[in-house]
């Protein structure tokens, strides 16, 4: 229950912030970090910190204190629970030209996800993986925890 409220806290602080995003390169920004958690990318392992930019074919990962708040450039949110392991597949969202795709594959942990405007323009573009499948849009807002 209070991994719960510790997810629910993150989202509600991501949401708060949602419409002050400043536009940042890449795919996704990180707008919280509480207890360790890393960013993956081109195999080399950082800190994850509020502010970065976070790109296609990231991966991140949080400790057993840790939780992550991120915006996608759509306006997507997720909160992602310690213990976790996701990995931003693909994300273009080019909507004067009609291009989105949206993938995301969570290996282990949880997440809270609430769908931006490619949930809404394109949702048949989403996808979020899990070891046992894949979720689709069907409404706005879904949980999400796969064990180890």
């Amino acid at each position: 229950m209070k991994c719960s409220r510790v997810v629910l806290l993150v989202l509600a602080m991501v949401l708060a912030t949602a419409w002050s995003w400043a536009a940042v390169t890449g795919v996704a920004v990180v707008k919280q970090v509480a207890g360790q958690a890393e960013l993956v990318r081109a195999g080399q392992r950082q800190p994850l910190m509020a502010g970065m930019a976070l790109q296609a074919g990231d991966v991140l990962t949080t400790a057993a204190d840790g939780q992550v708040g991120l915006i996608f450039h759509d306006g997507s949110v997720l909160a992602l629970r310690d213990n976790s392991f996701l990995r931003i597949q693909a994300f273009r969202f080019e909507p004067l030209e009609e291009q989105f795709d949206f993938q995301l594959s969570l290996e282990q942990g949880g997440a809270l996800f609430e769908s931006g405007k490619i949930g809404t323009l394109a949702p048949e573009q989403f996808s979020f993986a899990i070891p046992q499948g894949t979720i689709g849009i069907r409404g706005t807002k879904f949980i999400v925890e796969v064990e180890p």
